[in-house]
């Protein structure tokens, strides 16, 4: 089981800045002897740069423990920037415990994401707040087999830049170049059964803050490579500025038992076209490709404002194929419900309320 130390016996102080993040570094440091149990008590700490977690580290925050940044840099990572990490073969097995990360995005202007979490198995971030964000991410799982996130709460989001409007609160990533520029080699690791549940999505009533664009999501890919079995389930996304789930050329999927509330759009299912994510490991486009299976079921849609609650869309020849959108609750039929476009074996049944289906090259639509 290891040791449970605390990062006061290792100097952090509490609104201290270089102490607090030297004393809980140190802490952290202590998994590179086995694994360890870190505890972080109630209180406020500041963090002068980015932390490093190791693996087998168990990252428990006092419910009323908030770390504050108060630099331009990430707040955790689990790796270095000197070191290649290939594959799943980097710092895993690593649970992370209530608290709150907040990124002071209302008075701190810097672009960054607060954890940047790669190239790993067995990730576990379990009652966590995340608070206001610029530009980048919440979490940035590039690269993890394994990944968990349960009862979370997402709240804060601005652009300064205008060009950040495709930021996830939750990115699922691929180690490409460009993708994670935190550590690691860009070998096409992609991130792979993953579950996220239960958590919440949307503002944090802080000043010069809003909603997130998007929730959870990805937007790079490399040919040949698949989100595969991500599970979406028992969320809620509120006031979103974009659609709150894209999931982006992926196998075996499911998005069940969510609340869209006021969001621009629900849920996106989208192939990938010819272009800058079609190429293969040695750089050579291959074309557009899709995805298959995925299970939309059992989510309310209320106040969809401006794009459909749920989108398939593919390119080319390229289709997304067997899907099922099944007892689905649509609250205004004046709103764009449901869209396919490019699209094959798809299964609606026991849809409720559900006044509007539109499409363009589909084949073989049931309407159970």
């Amino acid at each position: 089981m290891g040791r449970t130390i605390n990062v006061r016996d290792y100097g952090a102080r509490g609104r201290f800045g270089l102490l607090d993040t030297i004393g809980i570094q140190l802490a952290l440091f202590e998994a590179r002897k086995g694994p360890v149990t870190v505890y972080i008590p109630k209180g406020e700490y500041h963090l002068m740069y980015e932390l490093v977690i190791y693996q087998h580290t168990t990252l428990i925050l006092d419910d009323e423990a908030v770390l504050i940044r108060k630099s331009k840099t990430a707040m955790l990572k689990n790796g270095h920037s000197f070191k290649k990490y290939y594959g799943y073969s980097g710092h895993g097995h690593i649970s992370i415990i209530g608290g709150t990360f907040d990124a002071y995005g209302h008075t701190n202007n810097s672009n960054n994401t607060i954890m940047s979490i790669g190239h790993a198995e067995n990730i576990q971030i379990q009652n966590v707040t995340f608070k206001n964000v610029v530009g980048g991410h919440a979490i940035d799982a590039c690269g993890l087999d394994g990944f968990y996130v349960n009862e979370c709460q997402f709240l804060g989001f601005r652009d300064d830049s205008g060009t950040r409007f495709f930021s996830e609160a939750i990115q699922i990533d691929i180690q490409t170049e460009g993708a994670f520029p935190k550590f690691g080699a860009a070998d096409g690791t992609i991130t792979k059964n993953a579950l996220i549940e239960n958590c919440y999505f949307g503002n944090s009533g802080d000043t010069n803050m809003s909603a997130w664009n998007r929730g959870i999501g990805s937007h790079a890919s490399m040919y040949d490579r698949f989100y595969e079995n991500i599970h979406i389930q028992h969320n809620t996304f509120e006031g979103l500025g974009d659609y709150a789930v894209t999931l982006l050329k992926a196998n075996a999927c499911r998005v069940t038992q969510n609340k869209f509330i006021n969001c621009m759009g629900g849920i996106r299912y989208l192939a990938v076209p010819t272009g800058k994510y079609s190429y293969d490991m040695n750089k050579i486009d291959k074309g557009a490709q899709a995805g298959s299976t995925i299970l939309i079921g059992d989510n309310t849609f209320e106040k969809i404002t401006s794009k459909q609650c749920i989108l398939i869309k593919s390119y080319e020849k390229a289709m997304n194929k067997d899907i099922y959108i099944f007892n689905n609750h649509f609250s205004d039929e004046n709103q764009e419900q449901i869209k396919f476009i490019n699209a094959e074996n798809i299964f609606l049944t026991e849809n409720v309320n559900l006044m509007n289906v539109n499409q363009k090259n589909t084949n073989n639509i049931f309407d159970l």
